[in-house]
């Protein structure tokens, strides 16, 4: 039995996640007057209120970079924690 996770899905489901998150903040800082982007701006650099599409699209790659890390921090130490285990298991 495999309990191994794999890095591609995990990485686009959190890009996915935080990428309607962030269209969402958008979205209700523009329509409500929200201070959202108060939250956006130092977690992604190049990211400026009023919106602009270059702002847009680089607080968009910083999700992909983010999505790839976090991805990472999950994944590999979760695939490589229950190989041992299950190695542990068969011993």
């Amino acid at each position: 039995m495999s309990n191994s996770i794999q890095f591609r899905p995990v990485a686009i489901t959190l890009f996915v996640a935080s990428t309607v998150s962030y269209v969402l903040c958008i979205a209700a800082d523009a329509l409500f007057g929200w201070t959202m982007y108060e939250v956006w701006a130092p977690l992604l650099p190049g990211f400026a209120w009023p919106p602009t599409v270059t702002g847009f699209t680089i607080g968009l790659l910083w999700l992909v970079g983010y999505s790839l890390y976090f991805a990472a921090l999950l994944v590999w130490p979760y695939n490589y924690l229950t190989r041992q285990s299950n190695q542990v298991r068969q011993a």
